[in-house]
Order: C-alpha cells, then structure tokens, then sequence
C-alpha cells in the first residue's frame, strides 16, 4: 500500500506541475512578426535588372507589415555595412542612416562588417538607434565590445535575443581589422546564451547570427548551433547567402531561416502563442512581390542627401595618369590592357599572394589621362567585388586557365587577366588544350604544388564556371577592388607609361 500511495504521489505532483506551466503558458498570448535581411553588402539602391528590391521599396513593404501587425521587430544577420561604393565611400556611414530611418531593432555584424576595422564599426555602433549583438566576441582584455544578448517584454511575454559571429571573421577580413578580437565557438557560446536568458525567464529565445550553413566552412555553423543547442527557438542566419524557409526545418529543433543576399528577398518569420501552443512559421517574400511596391518617401528623400554629401567625395583628385587606362569592354575581354596591369599589380602588392587571377568581366570602365578622381576608379568597379586569397593546386590553375581561353580570340568575360605568372597558349589548339606552359614566380608550375592565388570574390565562389577556384580553401579576405585600387593609386602616381610597362605581369601572355 506505501508503493502504491507513493506511485500516486508522484503522479499527482507531476500532473499539477505541468498543469501549473500549461496554465501559464495558456496566459501568455503573443502574435509577433520578425522582419530580417541579411548578406545585403550596401546594395541600398533598387536594382531591378540584378533583383535588388534596395531599401526604398524594403522600407514600403515593411511599413505595410507594421499598420497589421503591431509587434514587429526587424534584425539583420550582417555583412551590410560593406560592399557598394555607397556604402564604402563613407565606410558604413551613409547604410547607417538608413537602417536608422526603415527602424531596425538589432543586427548581428558579419566579417565583412569590419572591412573599415574594428574601430570604425565601433564607432558606427554610436550613431546606430539598433543595437548590434554578438555574445561570442571579445577584445583581447577579456571585455565584450557590444552587447550580447537583449529581452523584449512584449505582451508580456519574454522574447531573449542574442547575436553571434562567424569565427571565419579572423581571416575573412583582413586580419589587421580584427587583430585585437577573440571569436568564442558559437555552438558552446549559443549553449550559455540559452542557459541565460532561461534563467532571466525569456520564454522565446531568438539567435541572430552570421554563421551560415556552407559545407566548406571549418567553423561552426548554424546548423551546428540548430542541431546541438536544446532550448533555442529561431536561428536567423546570414553568411553563406543562403535562402531558407519553411521547408528547412528539422523536427524538435530550432526553426531556422535565410533571405538569401543583396535585398532579393526579405524575410519574415510569424511567432504566436496560444492555449499553451507555440508555432514558429518562417517565410521569404520575392523580389517579384517587393517589386511590386511604391518607392518609400523618406528612404529616397536620404538617398538624395547621400548622394549630395558624397559628390565631394567621388570627385575628390588621387592621383594622374598620362596614360589612358583603357577598360574597353570589347578590348580588355580579350587582351591586357595599362588598366589591367595596373589592377593586378595593385593586388599583388595588397595581399602578397603568388598569382593574380580575375575574370575581365570585372572591368567596367576606363580611365582617361589627367587627374584621377575615386568616382573614376568606382566606374571601373561599380559592384563592390572584394578580393580573396585561395590555396589552389597547379593542376586546378591550367584547368582553370583552359576554361579562361574557351573562347579565345573572341571577347569574353571568362578571358583572365593575371599577375605574377607567365602563360603561354596556342590559340589553335583545341578547347581544352590551348596551354602550352605557365611560370609563377619564375619556375614551372607544378601540378601538385599549392600556390596562394589572389582573385575576386566572384571567382572564389566559382562564377563564370571556376569551380576548381571556388572549391579550393579560402585563406584571406580583402577589400574591395576599389579600395585597394584607389589607395594604389594614391601611393603610385602618377602613372607614366615606363612604369606601366616595367611589371612583371607586363608579359602574363603570350599567344602562339
């Protein structure tokens, strides 16, 4: 009879238990909307050919969503300060104002955040009326630079938020921007934040974070973090430019979701809570349907005054040239050119690598003789691209090479220009085999041999079909073409003729 009276017990005293929590949760009733970009790199502008909706049709959309919905909150998961001359010209400055004006409530920084250097994203983060997040990351004394977590009462109902940030930041970015930074795992660091924020009685809990899901990442991921982290509600995700919604969910586990990159979607995640049930239900509303929208009044009234304040700028002399650089479309997409030579030196000197290799698709404009000013230098490079180092086998660089001349003599985007090495093709050989030889550094190449090849972020993901590129390890981050075009510029003029012609990528190639 004990047994049994003590079994009875203990039923009882769980049944009031979990009655008791249910009966609080049944008094918890919550419709809440997030709104969140991510991976937008300074694409402010609307953009329809390249479906960028920009913030000015965003800022419409999500006023729309805010006269239905009276708990709206809107986050970014990073990399959005960088990326378009707008928003480099002013180091972040002008992406600020804007973020201010739509109403963000609190992003994440991703690596490319830090392209300006630790500082001036500090600094930035003073003129922000969000917050940035990022619970993983420390100075070197063992402070946190910026907040790492937050709750919203809402409703009466707690809502825990915290950021993290990829660990790839360290070499992501140039590594002199992050030199007196700590990246603390994010899985163990998601762990805590839980821990936490449960304790401070946060009944849904929200990671903004910069991790991505990319199979090539040798850090942490945010399905890593999904997967390992018990208590974690919603993982809003940037970093690898991914598109997840609805059907990327896993059973028990936190919901996660992307919008994919440069303002072509927006994405939106529905939260209630009612008679004891919580439901998590994301989505990602098309650029087709942001399209759609009435340009908002206020985003281009600023808009104006950026490009106002930034006039002076653009037009701001760096140096001269009593050569013209000649980016002519039908010219350097089948032949080097001053300008290329010019570029890829720059980029040989920026990162120290052992070969320069970029699509001449990348090439927009030329430059005439005279003075130089950044605006002439922004034509050139009008999208942002920013240059990666990458650990690439020999083999993988003449594959690479013959993908490079498939079309030679024809202009082509694929044509390369290239520094620190020295190719020999006949161009009447068949497709496949047009490479007769390449020299880097002087010596033959090897097949098995890594080399450190400087290209642009477009290559290093395997654009224009250089996959053997994109599939080989990442070993630095730089800044964008501009930039280091820009400060080479600076630091070379002016430019005469014999300096051009005194590189060693004056000879990269040689045609038979």
């Amino acid at each position: 009879m004990k047994i049994k009276a003590l079994i009875l017990t203990l039923v009882v005293t769980i049944f009031f238990t979990q009655g008791c929590s249910t009966f609080e949760t049944k008094h918890k009733d919550l419709d809440l909307m997030i709104v969140h970009t991510n991976d937008v790199h300074g694409r402010m502008v609307y953009d329809k050919e390249n479906n960028v909706s920009g913030y000015s049709k965003m800022d419409t959309y999500i006023s729309k969503l805010r006269e239905k919905n009276k708990n709206l909150m809107l986050f970014d998961a990073g990399d959005v300060f960088h990326g378009q001359p707008i928003a480099t010209v002013s180091k972040g400055e002008t992406v600020v104002s804007l973020m201010n004006l739509i109403g963000y409530d609190y992003c994440v920084p991703g690596n490319h955040d830090f392209n300006y250097g630790y500082d001036r994203l500090k600094e930035l983060s003073q003129t922000m009326s969000f917050k940035i997040l990022a619970a993983n990351l420390y100075l070197q004394n063992g402070e946190m630079p910026f907040v790492e977590n937050d709750i919203k009462n809402i409703d009466n109902v707690k809502i825990g938020i915290f950021g993290l940030v990829t660990p790839e930041t360290v070499f992501k970015t140039n590594p002199k921007n992050v030199e007196n930074l700590k990246f603390e795992d994010p899985v163990e660091t998601a762990k805590n934040q839980v821990s936490k924020l449960r304790s401070e009685g946060a009944d849904i809990i929200i990671a903004v974070c910069h991790l991505g899901i990319s199979d090539k990442s040798i850090c942490n991921r945010s399905y890593d973090v999904r997967d390992a982290v018990d208590g974690l509600d919603l993982i809003i995700d940037g970093h690898s430019h991914s598109t997840l919604d609805k059907i990327n969910q896993v059973e028990g586990k936190a919901v996660i979701t992307s919008a994919g990159n440069y303002t072509e979607n927006l994405g939106i995640v529905k939260i209630s809570m009612h008679n004891g049930l919580k439901t998590i239900l994301p989505e990602n509303i098309p650029f087709s349907e942001l399209d759609q929208m009435e340009p908002s009044a206020k985003i281009d009234e600023q808009l104006e005054k950026i490009n106002n304040q930034l006039s002076p700028m653009l037009n701001q002399i760096i140096g001269n040239s009593e050569v013209y650089l000649d980016g002519t479309k039908s010219i350097v997409r089948k032949e080097e050119t001053y300008l290329t030579k010019l570029v890829t030196d720059a980029i040989i000197k920026e990162t120290n690598a052992q070969m320069v290799f970029i699509n001449s698709g990348s090439f927009k404009n030329s430059i005439n003789i005279g003075d130089i000013t950044i605006n002439d230098i922004i034509k050139v490079f009008p999208f942002g691209n920013c240059v990666i180092t990458k650990s690439v086998k020999g083999e993988d660089i003449i594959k690479s090479l013959e993908i490079a001349f498939s079309e030679y003599p024809y202009p082509s985007v694929k044509f390369p220009q290239i520094a620190g090495a020295t190719c020999v093709i006949d161009k009447n050989s068949p497709i496949g085999s047009r490479v007769k030889s390449v020299t880097i550094g002087g010596h033959e190449i090897e097949l098995k041999k890594t080399y450190i090849l400087a290209t642009s972020d477009f290559i290093a993901n395997g654009g224009d079909g250089y996959d053997l590129i994109g599939n080989s390890p990442d070993v630095n981050y730089f800044s964008g073409l501009d930039e280091i075009f820009i400060n080479y510029i600076k630091n070379t003029s002016p430019i005469t003729e014999t300096f051009v012609k005194s590189f060693d990528s004056g000879n990269c190639l040689k045609v038979n």
